[in-house]
C-alpha cells in the first residue's frame, strides 16, 4: 500500500492519458479505483498475456538443467539470468496493462468483442497470438461493401457449439505462424551476432517468450502428443486464439498450469533450443567481419527455424488455411459468467469461431493503419505483417537450400548487434520491410 500511495498521482495521470489516447471510455469516478487496480498490477506480476512470468522463468531454468543432463551442454549463470530478463520483458507492466485489467472486471463481458490498443496489436505475435479480429460489420455503406468482399468458410466447417455472431479475421493461421517465424529470425539474428553477452541472452529470452506462450492452453489449441506418455513434437497447432475474444477469468488458470503435457513439452523443447543457441552463438562469434557473421548467422538461424517447423510449431494444412482468432469454448468471452450480473446463472460455454476472412485489401489496410497509428503515438513498437500472398514459410524451410528473404538476417540487424546499438536493446527490433 505504501508503494501504491507513493505512485498514486503518477498512475492517475497515466491512466487519464490512456483513457484519452486509447478511447477506453472510463468515467471519472472510476479512475481512482482503477488506479489502485493498476498499481496492484505494477506490484504483482501480470498474468494477462500467456504463461505467467514465473512459469516462463521456470521453463528456462528447468530447460537449462535438462540441457545439461541430456546433452552435456552447460549454460552460464550470467547467460541464464539474461535469458530470464528477456523472457519476462514482454510481460513487463505498462499502460496497456490497464486496458486488460479493465476488461477483466467490466460488466457485460459475455460474448463481447473487445478493443485492443495499438501497441498491444503490435505485440500480439510476440505472445503467439494473432491480430484482433475485424470489428463486426455494421450497416454503413462502407461496411456493406466490405462485407461483400469477405471470404467465407463453408458452413460445414462451422462448429455447432459456437456463438451465433459473424466474426471475420484478417489472417489465417498460416499467416500468424509465418509472422512468428519472422519474429524468431529477427531475435535470433541479433542474439547470435550481439557483442554483449547480456544482450545476446536477453534476445534469446525474448524469442523463448513467444515459444512459451505457444504452449499456453489459453493462447493456442494444440492436439495432444501421440503415444503414452505423449511424445513431444508430435502435437500440432490447431487454433491460434485472439485476445479480443477471450475470457480473462478462464485465461488465468491456464497461465499458471505447469502440470500438464504442454509445460512438460515446453521444457524439453527449451533444452533443445538452448543447446542449439550455445553452439550457434559460438559459431557466429568465430566468424570474422560483418559479412561473414551475417552469412554464418543465416546458416545457424535456419537450423532453429527447422526445429520450429519440424517439432514445435507443427500444423496440418487444413488448420493453417483456417481463419485465425476467436477462441474455443472454455476460453472465449462466451464462456463463464458475466461480470457483476445479478442472479448470474452460468450459461453454456460457447466457442467464438470466425466465419471467414476479410478481403486481402482490407487486411492490407489494417496493417498500414496500425503502422500509421504507432508512428503517430511515438512508441518504440513497430509493426509489419506478412500478407496472405506469402507462401508457407515452413514449406520452404523444410525443403532445404539457403534461407531466403524475408527470413534472412539483414545487414542492419548484424551491424546493430555488433555495435551494441540502442536500436536492438529492447524487444522491439525495428521491423523488416515486407510486401503487404
Amino acid at each position: 500500500m505504501q508503494a501504491c500511495s507513493q505512485n498514486q498521482s503518477r498512475l492517475t495521470v497515466a491512466m487519464f492519458t490512456l483513457c484519452q489516447q486509447q478511447e477506453i471510455g472510463i468515467s471519472v469516478p472510476h479512475r481512482l479505483l482503477l488506479g489502485a487496480i493498476f498499481c496492484m498490477a505494477v506490484i504483482a506480476p501480470p498474468a494477462a498475456y500467456g504463461y505467467s512470468p514465473g512459469l516462463h522463468k521456470k521453463a528456462l531454468v528447468e530447460g537449462a538443467a535438462i540441457c545439461l543432463s541430456t546433452y552435456g551442454v552447460r549454460v552460464s549463470q550470467r547467460d541464464l539470468e539474461g535469458m530470464i530478463r528477456g523472457v519476462r520483458e514482454p510481460d513487463d507492466p505498462s499502460l496497456s496493462t490497464l486496458q486488460m485489467f479493465k476488461q477483466r472486471v467490466e460488466p457485460g463481458s459475455y460474448g463481447r468483442q473487445r478493443k485492443i490498443s495499438t501497441i498491444r496489436i503490435a505485440a500480439q505475435s510476440l505472445h503467439a497470438s494473432p491480430n484482433p479480429t475485424r470489428r463486426i460489420y455494421g450497416k454503413s455503406k462502407t461496411d456493406r461493401e466490405a462485407l461483400k468482399r469477405t471470404i467465407r468458410i463453408p458452413k460445414r466447417l462451422l462448429m455447432r457449439n459456437r456463438l451465433d455472431v459473424e466474426i471475420f479475421s484478417y489472417d489465417t493461421n498460416q499467416g500468424v505462424r509465418n509472422k512468428m517465424l519472422l519474429n524468431a529470425s529477427q531475435y535470433l539474428c541479433v542474439s547470435l551476432a550481439h557483442k554483449s553477452p547480456a544482450q545476446s541472452a536477453m534476445k534469446f529470452g525474448n524469442f523463448m517468450h513467444m515459444i512459451g506462450d505457444s504452449f499456453s492452453a489459453s493462447h493456442v489449441q494444440r492436439s495432444a502428443p501421440v503415444g503414452s506418455p505423449g511424445r513431444c513434437g508430435t502435437d500440432k497447432i490447431e487454433w491460434l486464439y485472439s485476445m479480443d475474444l477471450i475470457s480473462w477469468k478462464q485465461h488465468r488458470p491456464a497461465d499458471l498450469n505447469s502440470s500438464d503435457w504442454r509445460f512438460r513439452c515446453l521444457k524439453l523443447h527449451t533444452a533443445t533450443l538452448i543447446r542449439q543457441w550455445v553452439m550457434s552463438r559460438a559459431a557466429v562469434r568465430k566468424a570474422g567481419q560483418a559479412g561473414a557473421k551475417k552469412d554464418r548467422a543465416n546458416m545457424e538461424v535456419k537450423k532453429f527455424l527447422r526445429l520450429l517447423c519440424r517439432n514445435i510449431l507443427r500444423a496440418d494444412q487444413s488448420a493453417l488455411k483456417k481463419p485465425a482468432g476467436g477462441a474455443n469454448a472454455g476460453y472465449s468471452s462466451a464462456s463463464g459468467t458475466d461480470n457483476w450480473r445479478v442472479f448470474n446463472k452460468k450459461r453454456p460455454d460457447l466457442a467464438i469461431q470466425p466465419v471467414g476472412l476479410t478481403s486481402a485489401e482490407e487486411a492490407r489496410a489494417f496493417y498500414a493503419d496500425v503502422t500509421r497509428r504507432l508512428k503517430k503515438e511515438g512508441t518504440a513498437a513497430e509493426f509489419s505483417y506478412p500478407s496472405r500472398a506469402y507462401p508457407d514459410f515452413c514449406a520452404a524451410i523444410l525443403a532445404g537450400g539457403p534461407l531466403k528473404a524475408p527470413l534472412q538476417c539483414t545487414d542492419r540487424e548484424i551491424g546493430w548487434a555488433m555495435s551494441d546499438s540502442r536500436r536492438v536493446r529492447s524487444m522491439w527490433i525495428p521491423a523488416r520491410k515486407l510486401r503487404y
